[in-house]
């Protein structure tokens, strides 16, 4: 009897530990998200600050490249457009949906993608609205693109490393498609594309973000290229 009890105790102990365990593990995972989504709010936010102060200053800049003009200084107007230039490339215009969400998120990630030397490719249709919620919508969208970049900048290539991106609505479902090189295989299962002793949180919130929308997630890995796609319903 008594061993029995202590058996029991034993158990119930495990089963406790494996409790606080699981517990913690749900609580790390949401502080990462939350901390996800702060990110890409201030990404969002930063570079729209950034293009509406450029809007509010063209006249200023028209005002002083017709006084160049006008005083045939050629050499501080040719000077003035490169450091226009500059602030432009800052934040290219890859993409132009109208969805505010998706045009933000894509065009800063893969203009961090191309300052590094990735070479961008990418091709996006959306619908302003979408009936996916904007937070789920983040993290699929932004995961991808992490992942992708990570790959293309932390892996060894015998070519330069690229992304490919292609987003429309597809009968019925909002198609995303990203394509990357990577020349290492991801782990068995797609558990995680990063080195053994790290977890892959981002294919967690992938895919529990698309199985809260009653989407499908497919990942494929086949000479040196990365492949995911998401389909995600239109209509409810």
């Amino acid at each position: 009897m008594i061993k029995a009890l202590g058996s029991l105790m034993f158990f119930a102990l495990l089963l406790s530990l494996w409790y606080i365990y699981r517990l913690r593990l749900d609580l790390r995972f949401h502080q990462i998200q939350q901390k996800e989504l702060d990110d890409y709010a201030l990404e969002v936010e930063s570079i729209y600050r950034q293009m509406r102060g450029i809007r509010h200053d063209y006249r200023n800049h028209l005002q002083v490249m017709q006084a160049y003009l006008a005083s045939q200084d050629y050499l501080a107007l040719d000077q003035y457009l490169q450091e226009l230039t500059n602030e432009m490339n800052q934040v290219d215009t890859i993409i132009r949906t109208g969805n505010t969400l998706i045009d933000a998120l894509v065009n800063t990630k893969l203009t961090r993608a191309q300052a590094n030397g990735v070479e961008v490719h990418a091709s996006a249709i959306a619908p302003k609205e979408l009936i996916i919620s904007s937070n789920d919508l983040a993290i699929i969208l932004g995961n991808l693109l992490n992942n992708a970049l990570e790959a293309t900048l932390n892996g060894k290539h015998h070519e330069p490393p690229f992304i490919r991106l292609y987003i429309a609505p597809l009968k019925n479902t909002f198609y995303i498609s990203v394509q990357n090189s990577m020349a290492q295989r991801p782990r068995q299962n797609f558990l995680s594309l990063k080195a053994p002793n790290r977890q892959g949180f981002g294919l967690k919130r992938i895919d529990t973000a698309v199985s809260k929308n009653q989407g499908l997630v497919n990942r494929q890995w086949e000479e040196g290229v990365f492949a995911t796609e998401v389909t995600l319903p239109l209509q409810k």
